[in-house]
């Protein structure tokens, strides 16, 4: 898990910015907002060596920058794999990749300073306010590491 958000501040870093779009663009990825299937929110794939991020394009602007981020996750931790692929011809169970492109995506969009500025909420304030499920709001929140001389926020 700390690699997960490891990766995610060193990329950040490296590019000076946490947004997914601007991410994409700086490596090269393409972001194509396209009409997809229900619950399908987006994938990730290559075609002939482009790389190209699909977004449901009827999603809310917080949810697309929480997808897109969720998809790069993916092309960095995920690299080779198939999910459809995996789901119609292995017994391979594809949350594992799920549950850490979900990591992926809250590492990048939340630094510690903005997890520390909501400690008095409680996790579903800050669920809802990341727009995420609670257990990955918790998952966050329990990697945010004391300042020197403070105790844990949470």
């Amino acid at each position: 898990m700390e690699r997960i958000k490891e990766l995610a501040r060193q990329l950040a870093e490296r590019f000076g910015t946490a947004d997914p779009f601007a991410l994409c663009a700086a490596l090269d990825i393409t972001v194509l907002p396209v009409g997809l299937p229900p619950g399908v929110r987006g994938f990730y794939g290559c075609v002939h060596g482009a790389r190209i991020l699909y977004l449901n394009g009827a999603l809310e602007e917080n949810e697309r920058r929480t997808v897109c981020a969720h998809e790069l996750g993916h092309h960095f931790l995920h690299r080779g794999l198939n999910r459809l692929f995996m789901d119609r011809n292995t017994c391979m169970v594809a949350n594992k990749y799920e549950n850490e492109a979900h990591r992926f995506a809250v590492d990048l969009l939340y630094d510690d300073a903005d997890l520390r500025e909501c400690a008095e909420w409680s996790d579903e304030q800050v669920a809802r306010w990341m727009g995420v499920p609670l257990p990955l709001a918790r998952y966050r929140r329990s990697t945010v590491p004391p300042l020197p001389g403070d105790k844990n926020p949470f």
